[in-house]
């Protein structure tokens, strides 16, 4: 199923949706309507039980995104807010989101790839956060997040020193999770939205909902132990051990 659009696409293939930034001729930054639309797909995707997976990437071989299209953030027709928000609902999709980053990443379009759980990035690539350089303050929950992935010190490299990075670096920092060629990335892209796929939903959705909880210190364990219960009392779990026993793949149904 594909819903296209000028701009953004969504796509879905079985488990896995995909959506692409497709707008190459400006490095894929988005103006107040492309960010509209891509919060429409994450809806549409969050709605949807069958979706299991969901890839965000960019059309081109040169940009993934270059954030906010500055034009409309300098005319006053869209602030940081909205794409906070965007990226916020990003982050906050129960699945396993996976960032593939085809090209370079500048501003905002970095802080898709951290609400993203993992990002694939390419070699030559390179990645900086500009609003210092302008005079403007980022975004506080983007902030916020930068500090929560990266840590502290990462993050004013990135937001207050504004400084470049290049693949490698990026990779040694923990801003990419895996490092390929270009030639390379989407078959690793393909095979890591196929294996979790794969994978028990309800497995998946506790522990990143976990995981996230703990990043931010904001860990209930009151909460996680009974969002832990309800997976190991699941009939996914019956089937793993099931599966297991009988010597086959199992056949998850995220009940």
């Amino acid at each position: 199923m594909n819903h296209f659009s000028a701009n953004v696409e969504l796509s879905i293939d079985g488990a896995i949706a995909t959506i692409t930034l497709n707008i190459p001729e400006r490095h894929n930054s988005l103006a107040g309507e492309d960010i509209d639309l891509l919060r429409q797909h994450l809806t549409s995707v969050e709605g949807n039980r069958d979706v299991r997976v969901l890839i965000v990437t960019g059309a081109g071989e040169k940009s993934f995104c270059a954030g906010a299209a500055l034009n409309q953030l300098g005319a006053g027709s869209i602030s940081g807010e909205v794409f906070a928000d965007m990226t916020d609902q990003l982050a906050a999709i129960s699945i396993p989101t996976i960032c593939s980053l085809n090209g370079s990443a500048y501003g905002g379009g970095s802080e898709i790839g951290l609400a993203c759980d993992f990002r694939i990035g390419v070699e030559g690539m390179r990645l900086f956060v500009p609003p210092a350089r302008i005079g403007l303050c980022y975004p506080v929950n983007g902030i916020q997040r930068f500090v929560s992935v990266l840590g502290v010190n990462m993050a004013k490299r990135l937001l207050i020193a504004s400084e470049e990075f290049n693949a490698s670096e990026l990779l040694q920092a923990g801003y990419l999770t895996h490092l390929v060629s270009p030639e390379e990335r989407q078959s690793t892209t393909d095979e890591l939205a196929k294996r979790m796929a794969n994978y028990a939903p309800l497995a998946l959705r506790a522990m990143k909902d976990i995981c996230n909880q703990a990043a931010l210190s904001q860990l209930d364990h009151q909460q996680a132990s009974v969002i832990a219960a309800h997976c190991n009392n699941s009939k996914d779990l019956q089937e793993g051990f099931k599966s297991l026993a009988e010597k086959r793949a199992p056949r998850f149904t995220g009940e």
